[in-house]
């Protein structure tokens, strides 16, 4: 068996091995038949067999080398097979017709045409050699009649179909294992193709996830610094690391473009200048898209916060380039999305040193009127007594200099009472925080062209500072969520700052969410889960609902800790 399978190797590695097998059938065959007509045919002579063998051997030799040099060529194949046939029947002649020992090496040719040539052309020269056998055994023989020859040939005439059938069968067989041989060789081409390919990508995949732990290591040092020109600059070298790209820039502005920031590692000096003529139609966009910047491709994506508006972009060949690569199209996104995070977490920390200020603004203020004025007071009061014992000095000395003293202690007052009301916004009847709010969802609607309407009521000086920088945090999420996933046109916030809870309601009129799939989703829900843990650390309640194309709604409700604490009532 194993020689077999040797050998059905050797045929199907080349064509020529084929051809090899048919020129050993070939020899062998020329041998055994010529030595039992050398043997047998009393009444030729010895000669004449010598010289038909001779002559059978050379043809053989000349054969077997034409074939050998041109087995590719399947015109010149097939004249080769059909003189090859006539020399064969000729031979046939002189030896016998169907008779002749030589028979069997007949079905050379046709054992070639069976392996090489088409199944019509091959049974052609069979029937061609049978018939012609067949003739000449009759017409030169001794035949009683022609059906005595067809019944005693008729062994020879089924053992040439079946040996026939089975070339073609075999024929086919070597066709079909040379077929799935080189399948199988072009499946290895591209399996090989596949793995290299799929090294490159394994490799840049994980070039940009370095890259990207290395962002988020550096987003701490960004929003300490709260520098917005380092941001852009340290996002505009992770754009090109991660999308192998030779240009990029992050540009930076405000909607009124007093304070733009650019990174641009592009070849264009006036890149500036042309976004700002380009601005109208980038800033709409709500995905990233292809556009041409001064007769160069770029991919864009715009970056909306509550202070800034920006734009990524990246230099293309063309946009399919990007919409068919996913690992390049993936860490753009990714790069744009956390840039917004980013610079949404410096404008937050740029509002807690207000709050901060304010908070020491106030704390100042009062220390100066419970302190300072209160002493002030206590003078002007000495004073009148000083003046109540006038006995002691005239009486216009004494009211002289108490008229001096109390005239310049009532100024002293009206100073320090200026200045308390100067620096306290809670005496002033000013709201910072409410103000900052308003003043984020009217730029935030602005910026994204949608409508916030915003409903906020109640005394924020009765809620604690923690509380209102989780507030804000958590109406800078939703309204983010609002615009980027549920591509709502309307927000709606209520928040009522009462004087034992605070209440938050956010709906929006966008294409809703799963909560449930969004959330347990493998951190895809990070915001809703991060404003539930800031809500739930705050002793407070966090529910959010939403189904597909009906918006989705968001309350909140956090206990007033600074009123319990002066009830002395203990928040679990």
């Amino acid at each position: 068996m194993q020689r077999v399978n040797h050998l059905f190797n050797l045929i199907k590695t080349s064509p020529t091995n084929a051809m090899h097998l048919s020129f050993l059938y070939r020899y062998f065959t020329l041998i055994i038949t010529s030595f039992i007509y050398f043997l047998g045919f009393q009444d030729t002579l010895v000669l004449f067999k010598a010289l038909v063998i001779l002559f059978l051997g050379i043809a053989t030799w000349v054969t077997t080398l034409i074939l050998k040099r041109h087995a590719g060529n399947k015109s010149l194949l097939r004249i080769m097979v059909f003189a090859d046939t006539i020399w064969i029947i000729v031979l046939l002649i002189p030896t016998g017709g169907i008779s002749s020992p030589f028979i069997w090496y007949a079905l050379n040719p046709i054992l070639v045409a069976a392996s090489f040539l088409t199944p019509l052309f091959c049974w052609g020269i069979l029937i061609l050699l049978l018939s012609s056998t067949t003739y000449i055994a009759y017409s030169m023989y001794q035949w009683n009649s022609f059906f005595q020859l067809i019944e005693e040939s008729f062994s020879v005439f089924l053992v040439c179909i079946l040996i026939t059938i089975l070339a073609r069968l075999f024929s086919e067989y070597i066709q079909d294992l040379n077929q799935k041989a080189n399948l199988l060789i072009k499946q290895q081409e591209d399996l090989n193709y596949s793995n290299e390919k799929l090294k490159e990508t394994n490799q840049k995949y994980e070039e940009t996830l370095e890259q990207i732990i290395s962002l988020y290591h550096l987003m701490e040092k960004f929003v300490t610094e709260k520098s917005h020109r380092s941001l852009t600059s340290e996002v505009t070298n992770s754009l090109i690391k991660c999308t192998q790209s030779n240009e990029a820039f992050f540009w930076l502005t405000d909607p009124n473009h007093e304070r733009s920031v650019l990174s641009n590692r592009t070849n264009n000096k006036e890149l500036e200048e042309v976004l700002l003529k380009e601005w109208n139609q980038i800033r709409g966009k709500r995905q990233a898209f292809a556009t041409i910047l001064d007769k160069d491709l770029y991919w864009l994506k715009v970056v909306r916060t509550s202070k800034n508006i920006g734009v990524l972009g990246i230099r293309v060949i063309n946009h399919q380039e990007m919409r068919d690569s996913y690992f390049l199209l993936q860490p753009f996104e990714f790069l744009a999305e956390l840039s917004e995070i980013m610079l949404e977490q410096i404008h937050l920390e740029q509002m807690k040193d207000k709050m901060i200020l304010i908070e020491e603004q106030n704390r100042i203020a009062n220390e100066i009127h419970d302190s300072v004025s209160q002493r002030l007071f206590a003078l002007v009061f000495a004073l009148h007594s000083l003046q109540s014992r006038s006995n002691t000095i005239t009486k216009e000395e004494l009211t002289k200099e108490s008229k001096v003293l109390t005239q310049s202690a009532n100024t002293i007052i009206k100073e320090l009472r200026s200045t308390i009301y100067r620096l306290s916004s809670v005496k002033k009847g000013e709201k910072p925080f409410i103000v900052q709010i308003k003043r984020y969802l009217e730029e935030y609607a602005h910026l994204n062209d949608i409508k916030i309407k915003q409903d906020i009521t109640g005394n924020e000086a009765l809620i604690e500072n923690d509380v209102k920088k989780a507030l804000y945090r958590i109406i800078s999420e939703a309204c983010g969520n609002s615009v980027r996933h549920g591509r709502c046109n309307l927000i709606n916030i209520e928040m009522r700052l009462n004087k034992e809870t605070v209440e938050l309601l956010i709906q929006d009129d966008g294409i809703g969410i799963d909560v449930k799939k969004v959330i347990g989703n493998n951190g895809n829900g990070l915001g809703l889960v991060n404003m539930q843990r800031m809500v739930q650390s705050l002793s407070g309640q966090f529910s959010i609902n939403g189904s597909k194309e009906k918006g989705t709604t968001i309350n909140v409700e956090i206990p007033n800790i600074r009123a319990y604490k002066k009830q002395g009532v203990a928040i679990s």
